[in-house]
């Protein structure tokens, strides 16, 4: 009698383990399908984003992506692990029948694990990252890459102009209407951003409202800031041996590579760096301490300087109606001085997913992006109002782009990677454009477009890999392909690794 007691009891307790064991298979596999499937029609970006964003540091990263998975994908594994519960309780008394079904329901198990893991590869793109041709070796730098301090860069008239740059974060010409040149049906949701490229230069890829192409390590934040201020795209080392001088650990950011800051340290430029997050995501702070000797402005500064309470923070750290306001009050203390100045900031509302409503949104529209975007269209046409009614003005070049597409899919989907270009307009420049039409150029072009905006003059035109599209010498992209560029900057570069990281 004791004997069968203990067999029935071993005969539970393996029940158990076995039940719980197949359960953890089947939770990992309902987490990857539910999240695999969120992530699919939630983003519109690749794994090398994501490898970016997760491996680099991660100071100030935004709390509603969180919150957003699990709102979304909470449910859905509950609902999944209550119909494996109500499948082991069925089971749970039927003698034979359980013994068989028991196997079955383990294989079935594991079955949809390796589904989910295989769909989960699709999904977040690793089967694209992995095609990449890494091992190859490119030759990309050698033949095209021009060091800043290798060429003549003066001054034209002899008086440098200041320069405000302005990264609207996400900012696409997609969201203009198709009538303008953008992909919305009917509703142009940046009107503004519209009216000020039509009246000032803005470079497009065709000939109506346009903009450059993002190409492979230049579609996230830190990537377009990179390409846009050196001319090369993120190829750093994200992980391994090499990671150490690469993103920001250490206090070092790509310390062999010479960038825009760097060029204007030299000519004598104050300059600062403005955003309403941690300037520790992703290794800002290194990047432009170290290249250039910015004064950062970040979250934790606004709260020093009493902008925002202490524990004041919604979105990354503050909306971009406060950004604004510090923006005057930085500009101001910028001009008054005796130095030429670089102020450059970073605007965070637009930022996926779906935005951040300040009070200054509307409801004009149905969904909260396209009321954020419209928000940020008034807010940066109205900092350029503020700006040209200053007296700085007359001496200052404000350069308007978006930092790279949007990550997310809304007011995007089913549009083409390629046409989703990202928005450029360059206000009281001094350097008159050959044409702005049907250009093809990228991120990287913009390292000397900027400085000829300046007033600079730059010996052969080309900086980086980038090229002065103000100019007639064909971009990279223009005299090669946008496939053939893409392609090149995706391999491996010995030079790359022995000259910039």
């Amino acid at each position: 009698m004791k004997k069968k007691i203990v067999r029935k009891k071993e005969k539970i307790v393996a029940r158990l383990i076995w039940t719980v064991v197949v359960g953890i298979v089947w939770l990992l596999a309902s987490v990857l399908l539910v999240l695999a499937l969120w992530y699919l029609n939630t983003f519109s970006m690749g794994f090398e984003e994501l490898l970016y964003t997760i491996l680099s540091p991660l100071g100030g990263t935004g709390q509603s992506t969180v919150s957003q998975i699990l709102d979304a994908c909470l449910m859905p594994v509950i609902t999944l692990m209550l119909v494996y519960v109500g499948f082991v309780v069925g089971l749970w008394h039927r003698g034979k029948c359980y013994k068989v079904l028991r196997r079955i329901g383990a294989v079935l198990c594991v079955v949809a694990l390796l589904s989910s893991s295989c769909f989960a590869v699709y999904a977040f793109g690793i089967d694209d990252y992995l095609k990449k041709p890494t091992e190859e070796t490119g030759d990309i730098y050698e033949q095209y890459y021009v060091h800043p301090l290798s060429v003549d860069i003066t001054d034209v008239d002899g008086k440098p102009k200041n320069l405000i740059y302005i990264y609207l974060e996400s900012m696409e010409t997609t969201y203009a209407s198709a009538e303008v040149g953008g992909e919305q049906a009917e509703i142009n949701y940046i009107p503004n951003l519209t009216a000020l490229a039509e009246e000032y230069i803005s470079f497009s890829d065709s000939t109506g409202l346009g903009g450059f192409h993002s190409v492979a390590g230049t579609s996230w934040t830190m990537g377009a800031l990179l390409s846009t201020t050196s001319g090369i795209p993120f190829s750093l080392a994200v992980y391994g041996e090499k990671a150490h001088n690469s993103v920001g650990k250490n206090g070092n950011f790509a310390n062999r590579l010479t960038a825009l800051g760097d060029v204007l340290e030299i000519l004598g430029y104050r300059q600062e760096f403005l955003c309403g997050s941690d300037i520790a995501f992703a290794g800002r702070d290194s990047y432009f301490t170290q290249h250039g000797s910015y004064e950062l402005f970040d979250y934790y500064t606004a709260i020093e300087e009493g902008y925002i309470d202490e524990d004041y923070k919604v979105w990354w750290g503050y909306e971009d109606e406060i950004l604004y306001e510090i923006a005057k009050d930085e500009v101001l203390e910028l001009a008054a001085g005796d130095q030429p100045f670089n102020f450059t900031m970073l605007t965070v509302d637009t930022h996926h997913v779906g935005g951040y409503a300040c009070n200054l949104c509307g409801e004009t529209y149905d969904t909260n992006l396209e009321n954020v975007v419209s928000c940020a269209d008034a807010q940066v046409a109205a900092f350029i109002k503020w700006c040209q009614e200053q007296d700085f003005y007359e001496d200052t070049v404000i350069v308007v782009t978006g930092d790279h597409p949007r990550m997310d899919t809304q007011l995007v989907k089913g549009v083409d990677f390629y046409d989703r270009t990202i928005y450029n307009c360059f206000i009281n420049c001094e350097a008159k454009p050959v044409s702005v039409e049907n250009r093809i150029f990228t991120s990287m072009d913009l390292f000397p477009t900027v400085l000829a905006a300046m007033g600079y003059s730059i010996g052969g035109e080309r900086l980086g890999l980038g090229t002065n599209i103000f100019s007639d010498v064909p971009t990279l992209a223009e005299q090669y392909g946008y496939d053939w560029l893409e392609e090149e900057i995706s391999k491996y570069s010995e030079y790359y690794e022995e000259h910039f990281s």
